[in-house]
């Protein structure tokens, strides 16, 4: 299985809209699906199990289980692998701030590691995003093929 690690975040500090989390999870898979349309990419179809892993990683990430970034991605990826099979390679993003779907998005296209993660020969996606009391979000997507 080979295996794409983004090392790079996108954070921000400007206030988010107060959205609740699914919906800005839908939100942001719009963007990235309307990115890829726009490059000629199929849309990524989104996975609950995959999301639910993601979700887990922000959580932790929000708690400081795990510092923000990247540990623990092949442990997530093997969850993953567990529940849906064999995959063939495997990617991440992780963002934090108090930030919208627009801005995650925008952040990550603007960072060429995070925008090849979104333009990737990718068929399933999970978006999991935690928010903190202080307005803090923490977004982590998964990529799958």
């Amino acid at each position: 299985m080979l295996i794409l690690v983004v090392t790079s975040h996108v954070t921000a500090g400007t206030p988010a809209p107060s959205t609740p989390p699914a919906s800005m999870s839908r939100q942001i898979l719009v963007f990235v699906n309307e990115y890829r349309r726009s490059k000629g990419l199929p849309a990524l179809q989104p996975n609950s199990f995959i999301s639910s892993v993601a979700l887990g990683h922000s959580r932790d990430m929000l708690t400081g289980k795990s510092p923000f970034g990247h540990d623990g991605f092949r442990q997530r990826i093997n969850v993953i692998s567990s529940r849906l099979g064999k995959l063939h390679v495997a990617a991440e993003n992780v963002a934090s701030g108090p930030m919208g779907a627009r801005e995650v998005v925008d952040g990550w296209l603007h960072s060429p590691g995070h925008r090849r993660n979104i333009e990737g020969d990718f068929r399933l996606t999970g978006i999991g995003l935690a928010e903190g009391r202080n307005g803090m979000i923490y977004f982590t997507q998964i990529f799958v093929r």
